[in-house]
């Protein structure tokens, strides 16, 4: 056993966010963390590599444990090189790099400690570290000239990718990586698999990414303030949830009956407890037992995957749509204009100084979809931004070389972007919301952005107010989709659309999308979602 904890209580303020009796963590498990935003995965990752101490209850760690977590934050500043940074993470390399170095720049007196720094290099294969850092940063699209340049300088995506690889070259005990496939391509994404299922180190990875969670040996499901644990992959976790979840159902159900058969006797014995003392007794048992059941039947939260909902028995799928735990609830608006022609690439050459695709062509029309595959950096997003300003009339950043981008003639483009742009960052949700809304010709009250946001879940209250640059992912991409969708789109551009939703907003997306009569242009590296919409295949 690396980690135990037991009897964890982890409150926020005045609410209890994590309550779990035991949970242990053992070697080479492969563990995903999943659950809806706001659950606690980070407050439990950060509990569990002890740098969050305010929490009753106790965890228990194999002696000499080493934990290393991903993080992002503290690299803004960082002058460090990624090699730099990287090395700096693997146990002993400085202290024994040095001591090599020393003797081999001629100082002899110490042979004793240069024979031991030699072992140890050896035999942790540091010699050809930095080659294989090297390639596996490339894998991951940083080139020469990023790997020698200082972190603060990088995206937020390259800043994930070396924090990704120093955790996976740290030779820490335990790893806890969270959502490391975000801004990954296809090639990167299969890297990061490859090195998870030959990796001898035990890990915890917060992700939703269900080709990922292919890929593990146990899922556990943070929800209700517990860790529900499935053995298997995603598929043995859609198998379990249904089965689990339809037995809650029933027994949810149950219970209820159970409370208003409780409650007709406790108001008919409050009918008649004035008849007698005997009657006044009954009462008052019967008061106590419902009190007691009323406070026992508590609502669990329920979510089953569409194929397994459609094989349920028609009575518990009723009252699983009944109960069920309450999802962002995508409008798309359908429009009965069915335009022919919604864009049109003819011959396009794309690049800056020199083309980065040539002679690329294709149609989209209402109904249609069409998948823009690529590695990072191939011009995927420059099509895209290219697209969108010619849209709006504006200049490029790129440059057309040759050909033409021809928007139609009834064109309204809705675009869901990878990272929300900087404007709406220091504005409030609900500034940012009716911004989004004027930006398209249309100003909101209030009361308009408040039904928006309780339609996706925000707290309209707490969250109102709230500076859209402190909002979690998952609360960024649910803006996004109100941003994209503000403008009663007939064409949707979609940028990596599912990262930082969680399983059900991503399903909710999904049958949205599908349901949708416009065209749809999109970029993805999930495997199910491209499954999902289907489509001509447009290859840079």
């Amino acid at each position: 056993m690396l980690v135990k904890i037991s009897n964890l209580s982890k409150y926020v303020g005045a609410k209890e966010l994590l309550s779990q009796d035991e949970f242990a963590i053992y070697p080479r498990e492969k563990i995903a963390l999943i659950g809806r935003n706001g659950q606690g995965k980070s407050t439990l990752l950060r509990i569990l590599c002890g740098e969050d101490k305010d929490f009753s209850g106790s965890l228990e760690t194999k002696k000499g444990l080493s934990v290393i977590l991903t993080r992002q934050e503290h690299l803004t500043d960082n002058t460090s090189t990624p090699m730099e940074y990287i090395l700096e993470s693997l146990p002993h390399y400085k202290h024994h790099l040095a001591i090599i170095e020393k003797y081999e720049a001629g100082d002899h007196s110490d042979m004793h400690s240069y024979t031991d720094a030699v072992g140890y290099f050896s035999d942790h294969g540091y010699y050809y570290v930095k080659d294989i850092i090297i390639e596996t940063l490339k894998d991951f699209q940083l080139n020469e000239e990023k790997i020698s340049s200082s972190l603060h300088t990088l995206s937020g995506g390259e800043k994930r990718f070396v924090e990704l690889v120093r955790v996976m070259y740290s030779q820490a005990d335990l790893l806890l990586i969270d959502e490391p496939t975000n801004h990954m391509d296809y090639v990167g994404k299969e890297q990061f698999i490859t090195w998870l299922n030959s990796s001898d180190e035990a890990m915890i990875v917060v992700t939703h990414d269900r080709d990922v969670l292919k890929h593990v040996d146990k899922i556990i499901e943070l929800k209700d303030k517990k860790l529900h644990i499935f053995k298997g992959n995603y598929d043995h976790y859609l198998k379990q949830n249904a089965t689990s979840t339809t037995n809650s159902v029933i027994q949810y159900q149950n219970q209820l009956k159970r409370l208003d058969d409780a409650k007709k006797k406790v108001d008919w014995g409050l009918q008649m407890r004035s008849k007698s003392k005997d009657w006044k007794i009954r009462y008052d048992h019967w008061l106590r037992d419902y009190e007691k059941l009323k406070e026992e039947t508590v609502k669990p939260s329920f979510w089953i995957d569409q194929e397994s909902k459609e094989m349920m028995d028609k009575d518990v799928a009723d009252s699983y749509h009944k109960f069920k735990e309450k999802n962002i609830n995508i409008k798309l608006a359908q429009n009965k204009e069915r335009v022919s022609e919604l864009l049109a690439i003819r011959h396009l050459s794309l690049g800056y100084n020199k083309p980065l695709f040539t002679e690329k062509n294709f149609i989209i029309k209402s109904g249609e979809r069409i998948y823009i595959k690529g590695r990072n950096g191939a011009g995927k997003s420059t099509l895209v931004r290219t697209i969108i300003a010619t849209y709006k009339n504006q200049e490029p950043k790129a440059k057309i070389f040759e050909g033409e981008i021809k928007p139609g003639v009834i064109l309204r483009i809705g675009e869901y972007e990878q990272e929300i742009s900087t404007k709406y960052l220091p504005l409030s949700l609900g500034q940012a919301i009716k911004e989004a809304y004027k930006e398209n010709g249309t100003d909101v009250e209030d009361a308009f952005a408040k039904r928006i946001m309780a339609q996706y879940l925000f707290d309209t209250v707490l969250e109102f107010n709230q500076p859209v640059g402190t909002l979690s992912g998952g609360q960024k991409a649910r803006f996004q989709i109100i941003k994209m969708l503000s403008n009663n789109p007939n064409l949707l551009i979609l940028d990596e659309p599912t990262n930082h939703l969680d399983l059900p907003s991503i399903e909710e997306l999904e049958n949205a999308l599908q349901a949708f009569e416009g065209g749809i242009l999109y970029i993805s590296h999930d495997n199910y979602f491209i499954k999902k919409m289907g489509g001509d295949v447009l290859e840079i």
